[in-house]
């Protein structure tokens, strides 16, 4: 198990919205008693179909016990009971941690850039090469995850799968984007 055995979650309910987080919850790495709020009735709210959608799935996940607690109004009730279940905050909303005050919170922020692949300088990939980039004989793929890859003299191997060495990446605010040469094999 990734953390400890019958240990206690809470969950907000813009979390439980979330199906990335029920994805997580269903891969059995969290195990334990989970908190979450009971979804409001209101029909017209996005969220709280959402949630009430991915509570059925969660209360099928093996090794979980879930339990309903009234909903969590504010983040001061959320916060009040994770303090009296000593339990941990699992969270989409970075602004819990900073109002945290000690209490551990993982956000899911922090586990998907855990889960993220590294691309080091040096490193050689394959990537298809989608479409020309917009300098000159440039080209643009993408890898699992969304993550963009700019391979420079990559333009004339549109259609092609190319080995690639990374030059060095940059996270925007839609993602990552590794910066990449065709590897060549000189020939003696």
């Amino acid at each position: 198990m990734l953390f400890f055995h019958q240990k206690t979650f809470v969950v907000d309910l813009d979390t439980l919205a979330d199906p990335r987080v029920v994805q997580f919850l269903a891969l059995g790495l969290v195990s334990g008693r989970l908190l979450l709020p009971r979804p409001p009735d209101s029909e017209g709210s996005y969220v709280a179909q959402r949630a009430t959608a991915n509570l059925a799935r969660v209360k099928q996940i093996r090794g979980l016990k879930v339990r309903l607690c009234r909903e969590f109004k504010t983040i001061e009730d959320l916060l009040r009971v994770a303090k009296k279940h000593r339990a941990t905050i699992i969270t989409i909303r970075p602004e819990i941690k900073v109002a945290a005050n000690g209490l551990p919170v993982i956000t899911t922020g922090e586990m998907f850039e855990l889960l993220r692949p590294g691309y080091l300088p040096g490193t050689v990939i394959r990537v298809k090469v989608n479409k020309r980039g917009k300098e000159r004989n440039e080209g643009i793929g993408y890898l699992e995850g969304g993550i963009k890859v700019v391979v420079e003299n990559g333009g004339s191997a549109v259609g092609q799968e190319l080995e690639v060495v990374i030059q060095g990446g940059i996270d925007t605010d839609v993602g990552q984007v590794l910066f990449a040469k065709p590897k060549f094999v000189e020939l003696h």
